[in-house]
C-alpha cells in the first residue's frame, strides 16, 4: 500500500508538472519542434466537425473577419477557407509553430496565385498583446486555448484567462462575436473563464456528444457578444 501511495504521488507530481508547462511558450515549442520533426500529423483538439462549423457559419458571414485563438495545428482557417470565407487570421504562443505555418501557407499561395485567400498568422502571448489591431475582428473563435491555461485550476491560471479576454475585448468590433467550444462544463467555466460584464451570452450552453458509446465526450459550446466597450 505504501509503494502504491508513493506511485499516486509521482503520477500526480507529473500531472501537475504538465499543467504548469502549459503556460511556457518554451513547452510549446518543444512539443512543436519534437512533432515536426518526428512527422507526427497535426492534431485537431477535440475535433472539427460540421456542427461545430455551422455555428461559426451562423454567427459569421464570408467577409466578416474571423480569428482563431490559440490555433495550434488546428485546420479551423483552412476549412473556413474552403467554405467560402476570405477573411481569417489566427494566433499561437508558439514560434516554431507559427514560423512554420506562415511557411506553409506562403507556399500555398505561391502556387494558388494572388489572388487567393491568404491566412494571417501571429505569434503572442495572449495574456498581455492582442493578436490583431483594436475593433478590427467580427468573430474570435476559441478551441480549447482557455481550457489549456485554466488546466492549472490555480488563482494565476484564472488571472491569465482575464488577461487573454481584455485582449479578445481590444481586437473584437463592437457587436463583435466570441465562440467558445470547451470541455469544461459550466461550474468550471463559471470559476476559471467567465468573462466580464460587457460580454453578454447570446444563447445558453449547448453540449455536443462526440465519439461512439467507447470513446464519447462533452463538447461544450458557448456564444458571446460584445455589447459596449471598456
Amino acid at each position: 500500500l505504501v509503494g502504491f501511495g508513493i506511485y499516486l504521488a509521482i503520477v500526480e507530481y507529473f500531472r501537475m508538472k504538465q499543467r504548469t508547462m502549459y503556460d511556457s511558450s518554451e513547452f510549446w515549442d518543444k512539443r512543436y519542434s519534437r512533432m515536426m520533426a518526428a512527422g507526427i500529423p497535426p492534431q485537431e483538439w477535440y475535433g472539427l466537425d460540421d456542427r461545430i462549423l455551422a455555428h461559426i457559419k451562423d454567427m459569421a458571414s464570408s467577409e466578416n473577419m474571423i480569428h482563431d485563438l490559440g490555433c495550434g495545428q488546428s485546420c479551423l482557417c483552412e476549412r473556413l477557407r474552403v467554405a467560402g470565407f476570405k477573411n481569417l487570421s489566427a494566433c499561437d504562443f508558439s514560434e516554431v509553430l507559427i514560423k512554420a505555418r506562415i511557411a506553409e501557407e506562403k507556399k500555398r499561395s505561391s502556387i494558388a496565385g494572388a489572388k487567393a485567400v491568404r491566412i494571417k498568422y501571429i505569434q503572442c502571448d495572449l495574456r498581455a498583446v492582442p493578436p490583431m489591431p483594436k475593433d478590427s475582428v467580427d468573430l474570435v473563435v476559441d478551441k480549447a486555448t482557455f481550457d489549456s491555461i485554466v488546466y492549472r485550476r490555480t488563482s494565476a491560471a484564472k488571472e491569465d484567462a482575464q488577461g487573454v479576454w481584455r485582449q479578445v475585448e481590444r481586437m473584437l468590433k463592437t457587436d463583435g462575436q466570441f465562440l467558445s467550444i470547451s470541455l469544461n462544463n459550466d461550474d468550471i467555466w463559471k470559476k476559471y473563464v467567465s468573462p466580464g460584464d460587457n460580454f453578454v451570452p447570446v444563447t445558453k450552453t449547448e453540449k455536443i456528444v462526440q465519439g461512439d458509446s467507447r470513446t464519447a465526450r462533452n463538447v461544450y459550446v458557448r456564444k458571446f457578444k460584445l455589447k459596449k466597450k471598456s
